[in-house]
């Protein structure tokens, strides 16, 4: 399985730049995403008085290269992973004998329609062969309201809530990797390349007074899951 790259100097930038480009010929372009996204963050840094590593500094300028001209469908297409995953997840809960990619793929379509956004079955389905190595960090952010949050007030900061997305994936990695439905010849969600944390990594220890992040609930109703498959546009911040 291919390693998450949580050692980039900003690593969130990185696994969501795998998250838009996960594929094997996408290496230049999801560490082009991970440099364009540190380097307004670097400007303020450094003019507030900070010096970053050369050796940090000159790894972020070699990757900055590659042009990222399709980044709106990017977000389009793994979004929709992601609503995929987390209805295939909720079926899997409450209903597995619907459990599939197909009926996923039915229901996303279907609310595509309603909402009168783009969303042809064609392209659902391009997308899911497109992100299925990230479909469980998508779902995980779907899953999620697709923001991530920072309570100062419980010492529970946006570093602390990026690791329990972590672990929320993980969560959905392991079990799209073993469950199957009761079909014959029936094989598991995601397949062996799926991206995956280090073997080493372990998830940061909860602390009191923590909100309900790093655990993924078992039991979901599928009507309450589904969100419009549109462009999420940069992950939320709640405070």
């Amino acid at each position: 399985m291919p390693v998450l790259p949580i050692d980039y100097p900003e690593p969130f930038a990185a696994v969501l730049g795998t998250m838009l480009y996960p594929n094997e010929g996408d290496a230049a372009q999801r560490c082009a995403f991970a440099a364009h996204c540190l380097a307004e963050p670097i400007r303020r840094f450094e003019a507030a008085g900070g010096a970053l590593a050369y050796n940090d500094l000159s790894r972020i300028v070699k990757d900055g290269g590659a042009r990222l001209d399709d980044l709106d469908q990017r977000w389009w297409g793994g979004t929709v992973m992601g609503e995929l995953f987390k209805i295939l997840f909720a079926f899997a809960n409450h209903n597995p004998e619907r459990a599939s990619w197909e009926y996923s793929a039915r229901i996303v379509e279907k609310y595509a329609t309603t909402a009168k956004v783009s969303g042809a079955r064609t392209s659902i389905m391009a997308a899911k062969r497109r992100f299925l190595t990230v479909a469980h960090l998508w779902g995980a952010y779907s899953i999620r309201g697709r923001e991530f949050r920072e309570r100062v007030e419980v010492h529970y900061h946006y570093a602390d809530d990026f690791e329990s997305f972590l672990t929320e994936a993980e969560i959905l990695r392991k079990w799209g990797q073993t469950w199957k439905a009761n079909a014959a010849k029936a094989r598991s969600p995601l397949p062996v390349g799926t991206w995956a944390m280090p073997e080493i990594w372990t998830p940061a220890p909860r602390k009191p007074g923590w909100p309900p992040t790093g655990m993924i609930p078992d039991i979901l109703p599928p009507h309450d899951l589904l969100l419009p498959p549109g462009r999420p546009g940069r992950p939320r911040r709640v405070r």
